[in-house]
């Protein structure tokens, strides 16, 4: 269900979200290319961050070199990220500014469509946290506000509070979710969409813009049930990206969601494993906008793929095991 638009934004919203997070300036040749296909084959939606390396530089220099590109673009970028992985409350408010400013320079534009605190501070009262943001609407520098990584208590008392004071509430909302469930946080502060926040997602109507919609990748099969059973893989020394999907993706449900996917897969016609749980994402009973990070355009023209694939709800609730 791809929301028809986001509150506060006059803009078409596109099935998929691109994402830049891993966009680095030696490579941005090939960041162009993915951007210039994703954006000729209808997309809307680019999302970026102040933490994501050098992403909004990449974005800059080509809304720089793209004229008009501008006014087609929905743009989320994020701030309040914290050294401590929470809203750094000492001078919140004067943070949320800066890095404002710094992301409206960076990106060369003078405002931002959506603009989303990356995380939350529970031993903040939600009004302090509003507040800048309320701010930053009413100054004209952006159009909309989001949370990420946000339980979804704080969402409804933000929200609540919103309301109160007559002012907007979050347009939408960034957790993670994809057909593999995960056992553990990716990294710390992470937040999943569980059934309670599914269920207020379908009752609000609030879209969710998950981010690792694909699960980091787990769909391509990479990772097998034998590689638990490899220490050095597994349980290296130093833990590296391997071992951490293993240990967030690597349960045997989500190796059977896995069989599932593949099983679907070729039977509705040679589509991959990674495009049937990407479909199964789109298939949610509420708004959804699944970001997607292709580091080429082949991987872009799977993702459309999977974005064109029609699964029945008895499919779905196969391959989420359901049934």
């Amino acid at each position: 269900m791809t929301p028809n638009s986001i509150a506060g934004i006059d803009k078409p919203v596109s099935p998929l979200a691109l994402g830049t997070a891993f966009y680095r300036m030696e490579t941005i040749s090939d960041h162009f290319e993915v951007l210039d296909a994703y954006m000729d084959s209808g997309g809307t939606v680019i999302d970026s961050a102040r933490t994501y390396g050098q992403s909004e530089d990449v974005l800059g220099a080509w809304l720089a070199a793209r004229p008009g590109m501008r006014d087609r673009v929905l743009l989320i970028t994020k701030c309040g990220h914290g050294p401590e992985l929470k809203l750094p409350e000492r001078d919140y408010a004067d943070s949320v500014r800066a890095e404002l400013a710094l992301s409206l320079t960076t990106l060369n534009t003078d405002v931002v469509d959506l603009y989303m605190l990356h995380r939350d501070n529970q031993e903040m009262p939600v009004s302090d946290v509003m507040e800048p943001l309320h701010w930053a609407l009413n100054s004209g520098s952006i159009r909309a506000i989001g949370a990420s990584n946000w339980e979804y208590r704080r969402v409804i008392e933000a929200n609540e509070w919103a309301d109160r004071q007559g002012l907007a509430r979050f347009a939408i909302v960034s957790n993670t979710l994809s057909l593999a469930r995960p056992a553990a946080a990716f990294y710390t502060g992470l937040v999943h969409v569980d059934p309670l926040g599914a269920r207020w997602h379908q009752e609000s109507e609030t879209p969710l813009l998950p981010w690792s919609s694909q699960a980091r990748g787990f769909f391509t099969g990479a990772w097998t049930k034998a590689m638990r059973g490899d220490p050095a893989v597994a349980h290296p020394e130093n833990p590296t990206f391997d071992s951490r999907v293993l240990k967030v993706y690597g349960t045997d449900d989500n190796f059977e969601r896995l069989r599932r996917a593949e099983q679907i897969g070729a039977e509705r016609g040679a589509y991959t494993a990674m495009e049937v749980g990407l479909a199964w994402l789109l298939h949610r009973p509420f708004p959804i906008l699944p970001v997607v990070g292709p580091r080429s355009v082949a991987e872009l023209s799977s993702c459309r793929r999977a974005a064109e694939l029609t699964l029945s709800p008895e499919e779905c609730a196969w391959l989420d095991l359901e049934v």
